[in-house]
């Protein structure tokens, strides 16, 4: 068989597949549906994929958790801007295209504006319900709305408001570090994760007594990127039921006895006509719990990995502190936490000679892109002193991360405490041990010895 007639088998099937499965059934019949769905699919991605090599070699299929960034390499020598089969749609890699269509009108970040992808992702979960679907947060919404909901929490990041965290992030960080209580211990649990995840619970005015809760639903709503695996998006849809069960309950609590918080004063704006209904206050909670500490987490862990292996920076690093705002934007660019994002054709147009049509999926290569030998020099060396970062690891245009002065101020906190308290610092793992995660990227552990 012809290649191009594979390929659109491979298509009919996934289509075929994700159309026919019964979402609304119970039991075991619609467990062994769902078995079907995701066995058939994932045979089908594989074939699309291997057409993609065999057309044109930009398949990210198998990419390895050690090192994507060969294999992304080698895909952006082949072209910046790729048609993809196995996406249904396109694949782009390099640094000034990725901010194009980041700040395009002609892209859009609403998934419900692709039946299949809806079909798709519905399909994987089950029953369960998908919060980029189901009730989207502003991340997943365009303008107006997107527009209307940035607003409203606009306030609660403003930098100003943000540098004013500063002394409790680091009394937080100091008390984390007084428990270690070993010369030995494993950074990402003991600092990486439960910083920002405390850090943001206080922001949105969540209750210490819950932050266990916060913390495991948050882990679980990433997994709804996983397309490997139905179960783990069927406990995203399991999570974001439970989270939005928990922020009605808090919000009542707010609405009872308002504090100083972000959810206190998104509670208030319900009054407010035309400003916020329940649905998007539990979204925007939901968002903000999500984002507001997991790529931080992860910044921390591969931040301090990557200097633990390039001791001589590390060293440089000791004797100037005034350097680790720039190492912090190098972190981010040579390992951003966030490796992709999706964005969907709203309008058909020409893009650079390709012509991209409406309701085409388009993977944007966050990572690629920061490693665009057009955008940074040396861009597979890691340099502390590098004059000029260009990376796009927040984004770009209307949807420029929110939470990137909390990021950086929390990283630089952090980082100043690490280096401040401990005059030596070796990593005791031979193998990083990566999250197994496509759009998402970090370790699960990071053991030091102090």
């Amino acid at each position: 068989m012809r290649l191009l007639e594979k390929v659109d088998c491979a298509r009919i099937l996934i289509q075929r597949s994700v159309m026919n499965e019964a979402a609304g059934n119970n039991g075991f019949a619609a467990a062994l549906q769902r078995r079907f769905v995701s066995r058939a699919s994932q045979a089908a991605l594989r074939t699309l994929s291997y057409m993609d090599r065999q057309l044109h070699d930009s398949s990210l299929y198998g990419i390895t958790l050690a090192n994507p960034y060969k294999a992304l390499s080698e895909v952006q020598a082949r072209g910046r801007v790729l048609r993809s089969w196995a996406y249904q749609g396109w694949l782009v890699t390099g640094f000034e295209e990725v901010q194009q269509l980041m700040r395009s009108e002609n892209m859009s970040n609403d998934l419900r504006s692709s039946k299949f992808m809806v079909r798709l992702v519905k399909s994987a979960v089950g029953s369960g319900r998908v919060p980029t679907i189901d009730n989207p947060s502003m991340l997943n919404q365009d303008p107006p709305d997107h527009t209307r909901l940035r607003r409203l929490v606009n306030e609660g990041f403003t930098h100003k408001f943000v540098q004013s965290l500063e002394p409790r992030i680091e009394a937080i960080c100091t008390k984390l570090l007084d428990d270690v209580g070993s010369r030995e211990f494993d950074v990402v649990q003991a600092l990486a994760k439960p910083l920002p995840a405390i850090v943001i619970a206080e922001m949105l005015g969540v209750p210490e007594r819950d932050y266990e809760q916060f913390q495991r639903c948050s882990a679980d709503l990433l997994a709804i990127t996983r397309f490997d695996s139905p179960e783990l998006m069927r406990r995203a849809g399991v999570a974001t039921e439970e989270m939005d069960d928990y922020f009605a309950g808090l919000a009542q609590e707010k609405r009872d006895n308002p504090g100083d918080d972000l959810i206190s004063e998104l509670v208030r704006l319900e009054s407010e006509e035309d400003r916020l209904t329940l649905p998007e206050l539990y979204s925007l909670c939901i968002l903000i719990l999500v984002a507001g500490h997991e790529t931080t987490t992860r910044l921390i862990g591969t931040g301090l990995m990557l200097l633990l292996k390039h001791p001589a920076q590390l060293a440089v690093l000791r004797e100037d502190l005034s350097l680790l705002p720039n190492a912090i934007e190098e972190m981010l660019r040579y390992e951003p936490p966030l490796q992709f994002t999706p964005r969907l054709v709203k309008k058909s147009f020409d893009f650079k000679g390709h012509q991209l049509q409406t309701g085409q999926a388009t993977l944007l290569s966050i990572a690629a892109a920061n490693r665009d030998p057009l955008a940074n020099d040396d861009p597979h060396t890691f340099n502390i002193l590098r004059e000029e970062v260009r990376h796009v690891t927040f984004g770009y245009g209307p949807h420029l991360c929110l939470g990137m002065s909390l990021a950086r101020l929390e990283a630089r906190v952090v980082f100043s405490a690490l280096l401040e308290r401990f005059e030596t610092m070796s990593w005791m793992d031979r193998e990083p041990d990566w999250r197994r995660e496509f759009f998402f990227r970090g370790v699960n552990s990071l053991n030091v010895r102090v």
